[in-house]
């Protein structure tokens, strides 16, 4: 299968692509910077661009099969990409007929939407602290509007505290489920259940929350 990834070199995007290629998929990874991957396979092209571009996000789009995205910024940037970002993905995958979009979001966001129940409730006081963290998190309840108004076959991933390690298998995903402020999960377990939704409507216009 022909798969694009957003966000390509990020924690969860070097899994993406790492797993994706070892099940057989034509990985195209497109990021502001080649220079941040050094994965090569003959199943690999890396595609430079910009998400705020939206002729790029077209090229890179046209002709897959699905798209994931794993945008994300550090709290100190207060530009909104996952939201912009996504905007001219869902246009680009309207434009080229492709439909099957996986999404990865933040189980913060529930306590940004009217979900708080499913967050602990200090969660949302935390945020109230830090203004910056709780713009970058509404910029992702901005994200997941964008995708939910779609017409597109999506799904969007909510994950518990992202950490760097090996890749289990042996994880939760609920649609709902709370998730604790302590609650954690692997970059490599996420990428796993994102590219199962590749291919599985399990988790169809819904939104998954994944945790040990």
């Amino acid at each position: 299968m022909k798969v694009v990834i957003f966000g390509a070199t990020g924690g969860t995007g070097r899994h993406l692509i790492e797993q994706a290629l070892a099940q057989g998929h034509i990985v195209t990874a497109f990021d502001r910077n080649p220079t941040a991957l050094t994965i090569e396979h003959p199943n690999l092209t890396f595609v430079q661009g910009d998400v705020f571009n939206q002729e790029q996000v077209d090229a890179a789009v046209a002709g897959q099969d699905a798209v994931i995205c794993v945008l994300g910024v550090k709290p100190t940037v207060q530009t909104p990409v996952c939201s912009t970002g996504t905007e001219h993905i869902v246009a680009a995958m309207q434009k080229a007929g492709v439909k099957r979009f996986i999404c990865q979001s933040a189980f913060v966001v529930a306590a940004l939407d009217g979900e708080g129940r499913e967050v602990p409730w200090v969660l949302p006081v935390m945020l109230s602290f830090s203004p910056k963290t709780k713009t970058m998190f509404a910029d992702k309840v901005r994200q997941e509007q964008i995708v939910r108004q779609s017409d597109l076959d999506w799904i969007i991933v909510r994950p518990a505290r992202l950490t760097d390690g090996p890749k289990t298998g042996a994880y939760k995903s609920g649609a709902p489920m709370s998730i604790g402020i302590n609650s954690k999960i692997t970059r490599a377990d996420v990428a796993d259940f994102i590219l199962k939704q590749v291919s599985d409507d399990s988790y169809l216009h819904k939104v998954p929350r994944l945790s040990y």
